[in-house]
């Protein structure tokens, strides 16, 4: 596992997110801030198979989402800046 999870920033707002129905979002280096979201990892292993981890505990976190990495996000609300 890569990837970080880490505590949703209290301060991050999604006054102005739009209600999430399924978004794949694909890493390019950026943050990405959800809330109320059931999300799925997909990343490569260091033998390009494709590792799959879902975050059941995770409804409401952050991660710097690096490039050959993807989130599937359903529900909610995300941001990504």
């Amino acid at each position: 596992m890569a990837f970080e999870v880490a505590e949703l920033d209290p301060t991050i707002d999604f006054q102005d997110a739009l209600a999430n129905v399924a978004t794949m979002v694909t890493g390019r280096n950026q943050m990405v801030y959800w809330k109320g979201c059931n999300v799925t990892v997909y990343e490569k292993d260091s033998e390009g198979k494709e590792q799959i981890t879902k975050l059941p505990h995770w409804p409401n976190g952050q991660m710097q989402l690096r490039s050959g990495t993807e989130l599937y996000i359903t529900q909610g609300k995300f941001k990504e800046v």
